[in-house]
């Protein structure tokens, strides 16, 4: 009774809410949760449900997923314009539902905060989990991430089959002997290394079975790639599916599955977006999707601009570039991702957390789990930051290395586009918060406005 009167509140508080033109993503199960604490265990679960979760890349995979499975003929409901933890998968499963419980589509693909699986995974028991991998994030959201390790498994279910990064030995880990696993990676390729950087933290480095120290086949950044122990025999596994070729020239990834190749056109060239390509080409494959409709559905796809959008403005390439901050391994990727290609290049660091921001707390100890040796590669002329820690920005940079001429600051974030010298960029990345997203616009706006007045003028001289 109580789950049904719960039910009947949240539909109604739903329905007011859209009336109002909300999204409702949220306020409804949230109230549910707090009503009916065993909500989820009640409420009207999908035939499927797919579960994708991970330190990075969780809402890109989603997208993806998501985009090519209606592709391929799916109707299906999801919770990707809400939060991924219980209180949104419940908002979305309450959506999916009538009055009466009954489901209204029978697949599910929900993106789900790593430390709320223990509130999530044991009611609505996902048929396949995803998990994109499991590096280094915020202290103050996830301590260490063995303990994201350890909540993972102490809320999954037997009857999951797991489709796990390969070239993450943490994420390998994960489940029971019981269950169905599946690896994806990617083969080694041309700028990984045999032995791991001096500047990147990782987050394993000894044998799970026998603690002495690993070594590697190759490393690709942090502690990802393959790694094997000369004690014990104790080796990363085999991938079932496994990216042998990046053809940037071509736009396309080759993937091994089976015996079989098969060429998928390259969604972008980041290769934290391959191993979100494979990821999604590993599930959909799992689920019963053929590679010829997975290669269909990738000729349209691409990521989201809330991740990632570039354009052209009067000859300088603005790009929008998302960089959690406060997460270490991100924003090591997002730097290393810059520094490519020979360009003059210039960053706009957008990167305080906004809440931290209001109260001007110092956290400042992902900096230095960073990786900012990529940002002295001399194609990139100008830092510009702003902020409350800007001058923590400023040691942090010239610890690595970069020449203070290079680097300037302004008390505001919305100010660097005044700092820029336009001469000495021919692309500019604007990199900000999952949370200042807003910010980010303004800047991006200023600074395209300031590169249309400079060719105006520059037009009016000639």
């Amino acid at each position: 009774m109580r789950y049904h009167i719960t039910l009947l509140l949240a539909k109604t508080i739903s329905f007011l809410m859209r009336l109002c033109g909300r999204r409702a993503t949220h306020l409804p199960g949230s109230i549910a949760i707090r009503l009916c604490p065993d909500f989820l265990k009640h409420v009207g679960r999908p035939k499927t449900i797919i579960a994708v979760t991970g330190t990075n890349g969780k809402t890109t995979v989603c997208n993806l997923l998501i985009d090519a499975l209606k592709e391929n003929g799916y109707d299906l409901m999801s919770n990707s314009f809400g939060s991924n933890i219980n209180a949104g998968v419940a908002s979305a499963l309450l959506h999916n539902c009538t009055i009466f419980g009954r489901v209204k589509k029978q697949l599910a693909v929900l993106e789900v905060d790593e430390r709320s699986s223990l509130l999530i995974y044991p009611y609505i028991r996902p048929d396949y989990i995803l998990c994109t991998n499991l590096l280094r994030d915020s202290i103050k959201r996830n301590a260490h991430v063995e303990f994201i390790q350890y909540i993972i498994n102490s809320a999954m279910q037997d009857n999951a089959k797991l489709i796990l990064n390969g070239d993450d030995i943490l994420t390998c880990a994960l489940g029971s002997e019981k269950q169905q696993k599946r690896f994806f990676g990617i083969a080694r390729m041309p700028g990984d290394r045999d032995v791991p950087s001096p500047y990147a933290v990782r987050d394993i480095t000894c044998c799970p079975v026998c603690d002495a120290k690993l070594k590697y086949e190759f490393v690709r950044y942090n502690h990802i790639g393959k790694v094997y122990c000369e004690n014990c025999g104790f080796r990363s596994p085999d991938c079932d599916y496994l990216v042998t070729k990046i053809d940037e020239e071509n736009g396309a990834v080759t993937v091994l599955h089976n015996g079989v190749s098969t060429d998928y056109k390259m969604v972008n060239n980041n290769i934290v977006n391959i191993y979100n390509m494979v990821a999604v080409i590993a599930v959909l494959q799992e689920f019963g999707v053929k590679p010829e409709g997975i290669q269909r559905a990738f000729e349209k796809a691409h990521v989201v601009k809330s991740r990632y959008f570039s354009e052209s403005v009067c000859g300088k390439e603005l790009v929008m570039q998302l960089a959690k901050g406060y997460n270490p391994i991100a924003c090591s990727r997002v730097f290393d991702y810059i520094a490519k290609g020979d360009e003059k290049k210039a960053i706009m660091f957008n990167l305080d957390d906004r809440d931290d921001a209001k109260s001007s707390s110092e956290k400042i100890t992902w900096m230095y789990d960073c990786d900012y040796s990529s940002l002295t590669d001399p194609s990139i002329t100008q830092i510009l930051v702003g902020g409350k820690r800007r001058y923590d920005q400023l040691v942090r940079l010239l610890l690595a290395g970069v020449p203070r001429e290079k680097i300037h600051m302004t008390e505001f974030e919305v100010d660097t586009p005044s700092l820029i010298d336009l001469e000495q960029a021919d692309k500019i990345f604007i990199l900000y918060d999952i949370y200042t997203t807003e910010m980010g616009e303004i800047v991006h706006d200023r600074l395209k406005a300031k590169i249309i007045a400079e060719s105006k003028k520059a037009g009016e001289k000639a």
